[in-house]
């Protein structure tokens, strides 16, 4: 059965065989709208009228056509999800996309989330990562902290960690730390003898690139025991010292 002409209805069930009124958007096939008399203009005559813009649709589980609004499209839920989280996640639940959908979302969400929380955590650690050493201190005050020990003490006291000391060293070889980017040096006494230590250079200024066989005298604090990797690929642990200053002792 047909609808009757001057019937009012949305542009869902527009009748492009019939002209439309403007203002009451009724539809009529005389020149007059049949409700309230207004003139149809050229525009919106049958043949002439642009046709209406159909809202996005999909079907659900029962079969009946179910229509989304932009608002609730994955495209705009996933760029507040990006952007405004909590707008998103609103429109997300109070969306009429099925339950199956919604739980792969919400687990590719997760996921994403976890990965972005990691990778902002890293970068801020990275960032505000202060000096392993004291650098609140001059300098003239940090070497007077600084009590000079032999290798063979240092290795005695390898856990009394934060320790100022002093020592001459010789420079052995650079060696790669289990920390990336840090720059290490496997050292024994100035005097000689087989013991080795590890220097993580943690400069607080003036900082030089040892090479091996240079005698350096070194101002720092314990580390404990560190491992690093030889040139041979080996790893081993040392007693280890960070390097806060340091100079070379001009040989004679």
């Amino acid at each position: 059965m047909g609808r009757m002409l001057g019937y009012h209805d949305s542009d869902e069930l527009d009748r492009p065989d019939l002209n439309k009124c403007p203002d009451c958007g009724c539809y009529f096939a005389q020149t007059h709208c049949t409700l309230c008399g207004k003139l149809c203009p050229e525009e919106m005559r049958a043949g002439n009228r642009a046709a209406p813009k159909r809202q996005k649709r999909r079907s659900n589980s029962s079969g009946r056509v179910q229509f989304i609004s932009w608002y609730h499209s994955w495209w705009f839920i996933l760029i507040m999800m990006y952007f405004m989280p909590i707008v998103g996640i609103i429109l997300f639940f109070t969306s009429p996309h099925s339950k199956k959908s919604k739980i792969i979302a919400a687990a590719s969400a997760v996921a994403v989330y976890a990965l972005w929380f990691a990778l902002v955590s890293g970068f801020l650690a990275d960032l505000i990562k202060g000096s392993p050493v004291n650098d609140d201190i001059p300098r003239a005050e940090y070497v007077e902290l600084c009590e000079t020990v032999s290798v063979d003490d240092f290795y005695r006291n390898v856990y009394n960690e934060g320790r100022y000391v002093c020592m001459e060293l010789t420079v052995v070889e650079r060696v790669w730390g289990e920390e990336d980017g840090d720059v290490y040096y496997r050292c024994r006494a100035a005097e000689g003898g087989e013991r080795l230590i590890l220097l993580r250079d943690c400069h607080i200024e003036g900082r030089v690139n040892y090479l091996a066989g240079d005698v350096i005298l070194v101002w720092g604090e314990s580390a404990g025991m560190q491992g690093s990797y030889a040139s041979v690929d080996e790893f081993t642990e040392l007693p280890c010292l960070y390097m806060a200053y340091s100079q070379i002792v001009p040989r004679e």
